[in-house]
């Protein structure tokens, strides 16, 4: 193929991914086979709708190389392994896609599958878990890779790796992927296979999500809708919102979504089940009294805080990084959830999750803005 084909084939996939909602922001990445030694692939921290040809980066397949000032997407190792272990294979697609991130989450070495398609068959294995951008998850991949039988892997704790012949292919079996998560996530739920989560008396005692008496709604459009938020009848939601944005400036959302609601009737802090967790919220969101003062003390540990029984108030320095931090707290919440269905949720690491804020805050953050 014509490497001037394959980066507009990217580009082409990224807006499509986008529109769809498996890739947000610039989290993920796409490339496309040229030859038995190139690929080209997404730049690191770009939005995929900005993206033109140009932007596109050429790697090699045999050492990652690439020439230019244009850095190529950190998990460029990843899609290597795909062109290096399958000739036949010239797409590949990495995304953070919330069904197939939820299963990440829940210690599984595989997703068995009842049905065979062009994309699946038997099974899809769950590559062993390692920070992103690392030789070590690159080693994870491949060897999930070598054993697979279908046209995608989960990554543990961080999303999926899809590829396919051509660009068709490969698109079509990222959203089959996310189907094929969703049904394996919801029929046990639907079955009430799910252990009670927490200790018998707490969970006997929870209030059933919905609402509380100060109930409060999520943002939708992420605008300053102080008299929305007055009349209806919420005014300790405007007073908070205040509050927040006194104390830390920036943007606030309140997240109200069923999953989010949902893990408020805990009292532990929910910690990070996926890597994007740990990069743009933080170690852990803590769960605050009804108050200003505890959750702007919870807010002092992350981009987010749950308010009992209620909801969550996500912090972010512009509407944009808000957006995000609403979305992924939601997301994280059902990878809690979801890996409650299987077995004792267990969240990465401590010492990881610290690292991988870290490096955010003073590396990928500001390559992003």
């Amino acid at each position: 193929m014509k490497e001037r084909d394959a980066k507009e084939l990217v580009v082409r996939a990224g807006i499509a991914l986008v529109q769809s909602g498996l890739i947000a922001r610039t989290w993920g990445n796409v490339s496309c086979r040229v030859d038995g030694d190139i690929f080209v692939i997404t730049p690191s921290g770009r939005n995929y709708l900005s993206l033109t040809p140009e932007d596109i980066v050429p790697v090699r397949i045999a050492d990652l190389g690439y020439e230019g000032s244009m850095k190529p997407s950190s998990e460029k190792g990843i899609h290597a392994e795909v062109y290096r272990l399958f000739p036949e294979i010239n797409f590949a697609i990495h995304t953070h896609q919330e069904y197939a991130s939820a299963v990440s989450a829940a210690g599984l070495d595989l997703m068995p599958l009842s049905d065979k398609t062009e994309s699946f068959f038997e099974k899809i294995l769950c590559a062993r878990y390692a920070l992103p951008g690392t030789k070590s998850l690159r080693r994870n991949v491949a060897e999930a890779l070598r054993k697979s039988t279908s046209n995608a892997v989960i990554l543990k704790h961080h999303g999926a790796l899809c590829y396919g012949k051509d660009y068709d292919t490969a698109l079509k079996t990222a959203f089959e992927l996310e189907t094929l998560c969703r049904d394996f996530v919801e029929k046990p739920a639907r079955a009430n296979q799910c252990k009670p989560l927490g200790s018998k008396k707490r969970d006997k005692a929870r209030p059933q999500p919905g609402g509380s008496e100060h109930d409060i709604h999520q943002d939708q459009t992420g605008s300053d809708e102080r008299d929305t938020y007055q009349s209806r009848g919420n005014p300790f939601a405007y007073a908070l919102k205040q509050a927040v944005l006194e104390k830390k400036g920036g943007f606030v959302l309140f997240n109200h979504d069923p999953e989010v609601v949902r893990y408020s009737h805990l009292t532990r802090p929910l910690h990070p089940f996926l890597d994007d967790f740990a990069q743009i919220i933080g170690t852990k969101a803590k769960v605050a009294e009804n108050d200003n003062k505890s959750i702007l003390n919870g807010l002092q540990h992350g981009s987010a805080v749950f308010i009992r029984n209620c909801g969550a108030v996500c912090w972010g320095k512009n509407e944009r990084d808000a957006e995000a931090v609403s979305m992924i707290l939601r997301k994280n919440c059902r990878a809690y959830f979801t890996a409650a269905l299987f077995a004792k949720p267990k969240p990465i690491n401590g010492f990881e999750s610290a690292l991988m804020r870290l490096v955010y805050l003073k590396k990928y953050s500001k390559l992003a803005e």
